[in-house]
């Protein structure tokens, strides 16, 4: 196939944590080794080019997940309804449409694959409007309680990662035939890579007669990790303990600086290895982001929940929980309880392994890659114009 008749894919993702460019990775990721060379995939921030006062909040994100929770959990709820969505529009749509035609003309595509909301409000009314024939598929990427945004009635596919998010899509009025189920994006490599546990903990110097634990908060290491952290590290507890910063270079620097009283402890700042790290570990601690529990299920780890971000992640607890896969603890002395729990009774956390496991869907971007390109192929072979161009 040559370079000029390949179909171009554009994932399109937001800088509102890392989640969102994380999905839109894994799924170039499946596209390349599902179809080499048969694609041009082009994954990009369409973000970048909103209207200031749009483009602030989406880059200060952390920060208002960090220190302004209250406002964000405000702002997350008056906003999460289908009617009040569509009177936003109404008042932003005017306003970005300069933008949304932007991502357009500046990434011309076969298909547009969206994995943020916004550009499932926008970009409809912008394909429309520019005349142009590609399909927007959106990816949602919250398991349970996502924002309503996501669930736009005029995309043209719409793929969930649970089925409680299908019947969230339902309820918001979008086409049952427009909504399939294949689980959150996560790496397709993520299981194999996983599987190095052995040559993981030689690598980490870990023993092998104590538990290994490993606590993160996402990307920009958000929420309670320092504090929670500074709690496991003074308990005593026989375990050893690996803690991912991320991007919170103070968070890092001053738990570098602390004398921890448990036998062994690791402290790391942003890595691309959190595959190899969860295969590594016996239990993960970690706030409610969608990803990062997904990875746990395919790892096979029992999760201990320690934060979720008010609105899109509080239904990630509960979906972790009914499901017996972990606990919520939302304060210190909590983790710590479960964690001398799980410590004096292994038959408990074999239990909750095994649940993790149960829910795990490891070939999930396998999965959406699949399912864009055979939405795509279907496409064309229905539109004669299409496929004559396409040939």
């Amino acid at each position: 196939m040559t370079e000029q008749s390949r179909r171009r894919v554009v994932l399109l993702y937001g800088n509102t944590g890392g989640g969102h460019r994380s999905a839109a990775l894994a799924i170039a990721r499946a596209l390349e080794m599902l179809y080499p060379s048969q694609y041009d995939v082009q994954v990009v921030n369409g973000l970048v080019n909103l209207p200031f006062f749009i483009n602030a909040f989406t880059e200060t994100y952390p920060m208002w997940v960090n220190h302004a929770r209250v406002l964000y959990a405000l702002g997350f709820h008056a906003t999460n309804d289908r009617r009040r969505i569509m009177a936003l529009r109404n008042v932003l749509d005017p306003l970005s449409e300069k933008a949304a035609d932007a991502i357009i003309e500046n990434n011309p595509a076969d298909v547009y694959v969206s994995c943020h909301p916004l550009f499932g409000q926008g970009l409809p009314a912008a394909l429309r409007r520019l005349k142009k024939d590609a399909p927007l598929i959106h990816v949602v990427t919250d398991l349970v309680s996502g924002h309503v945004a996501h669930y736009a009635p005029d995309v043209d596919l719409l793929i969930v990662p649970t089925a409680e998010a299908y019947q969230q899509a339902i309820r918001n009025l979008v086409p049952e035939e427009k909504v399939v189920v294949c689980g959150q994006p996560v790496a397709p490599d993520f299981a194999e890579r996983a599987a190095q546990r052995d040559h993981t903990r030689a690598a980490l110097k870990l023993r092998d007669d104590l538990p290994t634990v490993l606590l993160i908060g996402g990307g920009d290491g958000m929420g309670r990790l320092e504090v929670t952290a500074r709690h496991i590290a003074l308990s005593g507890l026989p375990l050893q303990l690996i803690v991912v910063c991320g991007r919170n270079q103070r968070v890092k620097d001053n738990l570098e600086f602390l004398n921890p009283r448990i036998p062994l402890m690791l402290v790391m700042g942003f890595v691309d290895n959190i595959p190899e790290l969860m295969g590594a570990s016996d239990v993960l601690i970690t706030k409610a982001g969608p990803g990062t529990i997904c990875e746990a299920f395919i790892a096979g780890l029992p999760i201990i929940l320690y934060d979720a971000v008010p609105g899109q992640e509080e239904g990630n607890v509960d979906y972790v929980v009914k499901n017996g896969a972990g606990v919520w603890c939302p304060f210190p002395w909590d983790v710590l309880r479960q964690l001398r729990a799980w410590l004096n009774n292994p038959a408990a956390r074999e239990q909750a392994r095994q649940a993790s496991l149960r829910l795990a869907r490891p070939n999930s971007s396998l999965e959406i890659a699949r399912t864009v390109v055979n939405f795509v192929e279907q496409r064309v072979a229905s539109n004669p114009a299409q496929k004559a161009n396409a040939s």
